[in-house]
């Protein structure tokens, strides 16, 4: 296999940590605590369907191809981060109640929500939006440079 360009890199990078966001969201609506079974619509299907484009992205462009495959893989890139925008806007409007319900009680009920399961499990939402976010702003930058490298 050749060696990956700059650009592919990233976007592998940006592969890993659309993963591991989804990991992170899928535990943490398996868990115990607060948003155990509080699935968000149709965020399985933005993060796959993003990670599909970036990994079709690059496997286009290690085929040799033409402008359309050219044109192809760049339709891509660009529909990738907003599949992950999608998934991560769905995702905070989903959590937003709660975690403001968690964090932002009054003292009396506080002392109800705030245990170790639910705050772990409003820790665990915040990493996955991180990560979420740090996969389409990596996606974004992925998309400025070129997924074929240039030969010498």
């Amino acid at each position: 296999m050749k060696k990956l360009s700059v650009g592919a890199w990233i976007t592998c990078v940006a592969v890993v940590l659309a993963i591991a966001a989804f990991v992170l969201y899928s535990s943490n609506i398996g868990g115990e605590g607060y948003y155990k079974d509080a699935a968000v619509n149709n965020l399985p299907l933005m993060v796959w369907g993003a990670v599909a484009c970036l990994v079709v992205a690059v496997l286009l462009n290690a085929a040799k191809g033409g402008k359309v495959i050219e044109l192809l893989s760049g339709v891509l890139r660009i529909g990738a981060p907003s599949l992950l925008a999608y998934g991560l806007m769905n995702l905070i409007a989903g959590r937003v109640d709660g975690l403001g319900y968690i964090y932002f009680s009054n003292a009396d009920v506080a002392k109800e929500v705030q245990t170790a399961a639910n705050m772990a499990s409003a820790q665990s939402a915040i990493w996955s939006m991180g990560l979420l976010g740090g996969a389409m702003l990596i996606a974004v930058i992925a998309a400025f440079f070129s997924l074929r490298k240039k030969n010498a």
